[in-house]
């Protein structure tokens, strides 16, 4: 099989200075690589957009056959569609892996072969990143469980908001660490914690950001197909820009406390810093 060249690679001379450069030269360049990866983030979410349409529409029906046991009926349902979220949100981390791995390849220069790199990011990054993500998955579902027990406001809402204030946003530095570096788990825990403390400000955002999708739960259900259209829209368009982003602040950061004394040859890679 004849590989074809990747259309981003340059002359040295024609590197961008900075990460920022980077970003639009994708934009103008490459914006095809972007469509390509938001179709793949789209088509490993496909299970969990399938599942959140059923029990919408599962939803309706317990509001509209209202009983008196329907409160009950609606705690029992929200635990299973947590629990499913949580389930079919490991497809996405698998196709996220993929997709981080291209990223990667962009900002060092190195030439893309799309699929060969996208099934090379998922065999070297998927199983450390499902093993976080489940320890995650653990947390977020002991912090709603706590959320949906107890009715003092402070008590119920306070673990949610650790889990998004913190551990999530650990979370993120951990997939892009793993990305970038072979380490064993103690060390991406340990890094992922620093990244967070050094970048705290970056990092609640990109948390936020990355959690908005919830608001979708609050959208009224005579406007379905419209949170629907969105959420499309989201994965094939938006969510692979937030994760080029991410990766390439991740990447000045990891320049910065990391590769200018640990890993010289990464150092910048990418960019014309003569």
């Amino acid at each position: 099989m004849k590989l074809k060249a990747s259309k981003i690679d340059y002359s040295k001379a024609m590197l961008p200075r900075t990460r920022r450069a980077q970003f639009l030269d994708c934009f103008r360049m490459n914006y095809m690589l972007l469509l390509k990866c938001g179709l793949m983030l789209f088509a490993f979410a496909l299970p969990l957009i399938a599942f959140c349409l059923f029990m919408d529409f599962y939803y309706i029906s317990i509001i509209e056959h209202a009983t008196e046991a329907v409160e009950q009926t609606k705690l029992i349902f929200f635990y299973f569609y947590n629990g499913g979220v949580v389930i079919l949100l490991l497809p996405i981390i698998v196709g996220a892996c993929g997709v981080m791995h291209i990223y990667k390849n962009f900002i060092w220069q190195e030439g893309i072969f799309f699929r060969i790199d996208f099934g090379a990011g998922i065999k070297e990054n998927a199983g450390k990143s499902i093993v976080f993500y489940l320890i995650c998955a653990l947390l977020y579902l002991l912090s709603y469980f706590i959320y949906s027990m107890f009715a003092v406001p402070i008590v119920s809402y306070a673990p949610l908001f650790l889990f998004a204030l913190i551990v999530f946003p650990i979370f993120l530095w951990i997939l892009f660490l793993n990305n970038t570096y072979t380490s064993n788990f103690g060390q991406l825990l340990r890094n992922g914690t620093f990244f967070y403390v050094k970048s705290l400000g970056w990092s609640l955002l990109a948390s936020f950001i990355c959690l908005s999708p919830i608001a979708l739960l609050f959208v009224p259900f005579y406007f379905i197909w419209l949170k629907y259209i969105f959420v499309v829209l989201f994965f094939v368009f938006i969510l692979p820009i937030i994760v080029l982003i991410m990766a390439l602040y991740s990447n000045s950061k990891f320049d910065e406390y990391i590769n200018k004394e640990n890993y010289p040859d990464h150092y910048l890679k990418g960019l014309n810093h003569d």
